[in-house]
Parts: structure tokens; C-alpha cells; sequence
């Protein structure tokens, strides 16, 4: 049998794609489960930064929930800062009753609002300035917590000796087909991130679970470097402490510090917000996560390739969809069953062809999206 050069160049992508995923898979196995009942975490003060933007359906639904914590109440603040919301978010988050709780307005400090300045890395640093805390955790206005959750964060902080830490982050709700793919596509990337933490390559983190010292904050000198990217306030951090401390970054393994956040209702909320999150990809100076990031785009563009090759039906012209296919389907099947096992969702692993599918549609949208362009995120227009 003749090799074309597409079953060559589609053997060679598989096997790399499935080495990709064998990377993430061990790396999520070797990521030891985090131990409880530490009671050293009653002795930090903690101050929990929130910095919001029009989140006035979610925001006492979060302040709640951190309320309920089962952590002493003189031991933690909670700092939220209002970063120009245009709904009462602002007002909902003064009218909570709490004695441990300061709301902060950015615009009193930045003057009126820019169309084009990204603000919340500065809500965040405006925060931690008036935080009594020295230890700061962030989270966003539209997550919830279980009652274990800033136990569970601060016992690991003083078991691993990390500079930096970050937890798991699930869309919670999830009642309808759109909203189970952002729940299992956000679930995977939380599960990335801690295992290439663990497998000393981090790639990525969440903003809306992440734990680090104030003075390591100001160690890399907070945002320096970055403050005109508008998002990417958690992985910049992330990399420049690594940098600083090598192999200081590291992730909670335990389902307690798991963070709740909502699934993006429509389409082009989904869109807004996935462009927001890719287009940070443009500011990493490590070659190898950018590299990383092609080789997948690429490799859903094979897929669609090996489709196209495939009609008419002809002698073996289905074979390189197979391999391409087939190795995606596997490779994604083995990582998730751990992974939906942590996160108590294993009926998830039945959706996973279906979601496959709608999965390379949105990571051949997004890619082109996400590398220029402008994009309006919480009625904010971003260029």
C-alpha cells in the first residue's frame, strides 16, 4: 500500500496529539490529593479580593457563601472592588451586612472610565493595597463556595510551602447541552493546569481560585509588565512568580476548594468570554506553552482536513479521519475519566462524542477570533 503524504502527516499529528494528552493524563495522576484538617490555617488572616463588573445577579449569592465559611470570622476580610459596573453591583455589595467586608469603587480612584482601559488588574491591586491580609486569595462576583473551601485553600498553602496556588474552578448549573460543554471544557482546563503544574511546566491558572502571599505579590511587582493586556491577570502572575521561584506554583487537589461559577447563557457571551481568555496567548513569553497552543489548533484543522478527504468514498480515504479521529476521541476519553471522577460528574464521559464535535467547531472559531480584533466583555468594548 502507497502512503499518501496526508496518512503520513495524519499519523504524525495523532501520535503527537496523543503524547499531548498522555502528558496531561499522568501529570493529573501523579497530582496527589490534597490532606485536610491542618489547624495551623486558624492562625492566618486571610483577605479575599473580589473585583467585579456588572455582577449584580450573582454578587450576594458569592458574599454569602463566603460568609458561611467554616474558617474563624475575625480570621478573614473580604475586599471587593467595583470596577465601573453599570448595574447596581455596586450598591447590592454595600447594602451586605458584614462586619469583615470593604467595597471599594474604582472610579474614585481612576477618574472617569476609559472605553479601552482593562481595569480589573487594577481593581485587584487597588484590593490587595487596602487588604489586611497577608495572605490574598482572588475569586470573581459570579462564583460560590461550599463551606470548606478557605479551609481547604490555606491548609494546602501551608502544607506545599507554594508561593502560589490555585484550585478548582466547575460551571455549576448545568441543566442543558451548551451548558454542559463550558462545564466539561472548564473542568478539563482546571485539570490542565494542575497537571502540568505537577509535571513542573505550568501552563495555566484560574483567577477566580487563586492564593498567594502579599508579599510575593509584590516580589514580581504585581502586574508590571502586562497592565495593557486586558485579561490574563491570574496566568501573567503564574508565570512571573515560576519565573522568580521556580517550581513555586501548585494546585489544590480536593473537591472542598472547588470554586462555582456560572455557565455564559448565550452564544455570544461564550464567544466574548472565550476570546477573553485566549487572546492572553498573544503576551506568553515561553515558547512552548504558544507552541502548545498551535499544535492543538492545528490539529483540529487536520481533523477537518481528513473529513474533506474523506468524500467520495474511495479505497482507504476514510483511513486518515480514523487515525486523526480515533486517537482525539481515545486520548480525551482516557484523560476525562479521572478527571469527571474528581469532579463528581462521570455521566459526562457519555456526552464526550458529542461534545468532541461541537469542541472543534469552537476551537477553529475562537483561534482566528482571539488574535486580533475587538470584543465587548460585561458591557465593555476591548481592543
Amino acid at each position: 500500500m502507497n502512503l499518501s503524504p496526508l496518512l503520513i502527516v495524519s499519523v504524525i499529528f495523532a501520535a503527537l496529539y496523543l503524547l499531548m494528552v498522555m502528558y496531561y493524563f499522568v501529570g493529573w495522576l501523579r497530582l496527589k490529593k490534597s490532606e485536610t484538617g491542618n489547624q495551623k490555617s486558624n492562625l492566618l488572616f486571610v483577605s479575599i479580593v473580589i473585583p467585579t463588573r456588572n455582577e449584580s445577579e450573582y454578587i450576594q449569592a458569592c458574599l454569602e457563601s463566603i460568609f458561611k465559611q467554616n474558617y474563624p470570622k475575625e480570621k478573614f476580610e473580604v475586599v471587593v472592588v467595583d470596577d465601573y459596573s453599570t448595574d447596581p453591583t455596586l450598591r447590592l455589595a454595600r447594602e451586605t451586612n458584614a462586619t469583615n467586608l470593604l467595597v471599594f469603587d474604582l472610579m474614585q480612584y481612576l477618574g472617569n472610565p476609559g472605553e479601552y482601559i482593562p481595569n480589573k488588574k487594577k481593581a485587584i491591586a487597588l484590593g490587595i493595597k487596602n487588604a489586611k491580609g497577608d495572605l490574598i486569595i482572588t475569586t470573581d462576583g459570579d462564583c460560590t463556595m461550599n463551606e470548606n473551601w478557605l479551609s481547604a485553600m490555606v491548609n494546602h498553602y501551608l502544607q506545599s510551602g507554594k508561593k502560589l496556588i490555585t484550585g478548582p474552578v466547575m460551571v455549576k448549573p448545568a441543566r442543558n447541552p451548551f451548558a454542559w460543554f463550558q462545564q466539561l471544557d472548564v473542568m478539563n482546563m482546571s485539570a490542565i493546569g494542575g497537571a502540568t503544574m505537577r509535571n513542573g511546566f505550568p501552563t495555566m491558572c484560574n483567577g477566580a481560585n487563586l492564593m498567594y502571599a502579599k508579599e510575593t505579590f509584590h516580589a514580581v511587582e504585581g502586574f508590571k509588565g502586562n497592565h495593557d493586556i486586558p485579561t490574563g491577570d491570574d496566568v501573567f502572575l503564574m508565570q512571573k512568580i515560576n519565573e522568580k521561584f521556580p517550581g513555586s506554583v501548585g494546585y489544590v487537589k480536593d473537591f472542598d476548594a472547588c470554586v462555582f461559577t456560572k455557565a455564559e447563557k448565550s452564544l455570544g457571551g461564550f464567544v466574548s468570554q472565550r476570546i477573553r481568555w485566549i487572546s492572553k496567548s498573544t503576551g506568553f513569553t515561553d515558547w512552548k506553552v504558544t507552541l502548545t497552543l498551535y499544535f492543538a489548533y492545528f490539529f483540529n484543522i487536520m481533523l477537518i482536513v481528513a473529513v474533506c478527504f474523506t468524500f467520495p468514498l474511495s479505497e482507504l480515504s476514510w483511513l486518515s479521519l480514523a487515525i486523526v479521529g480515533g486517537t482525539k476521541l481515545f486520548a480525551d476519553l482516557l484523560f476525562n475519566i479521572p478527571v469527571v471522577i474528581f469532579f463528581r460528574k462521570w455521566y459526562m464521559l457519555l456526552l464526550l462524542p458529542f461534545i468532541e464535535l461541537f469542541h472543534i467547531l469552537y476551537v477553529l472559531l475562537i483561534g482566528p477570533l482571539s488574535l486580533g480584533g475587538t470584543y465587548r466583555w460585561k458591557d465593555r468594548r476591548i481592543k
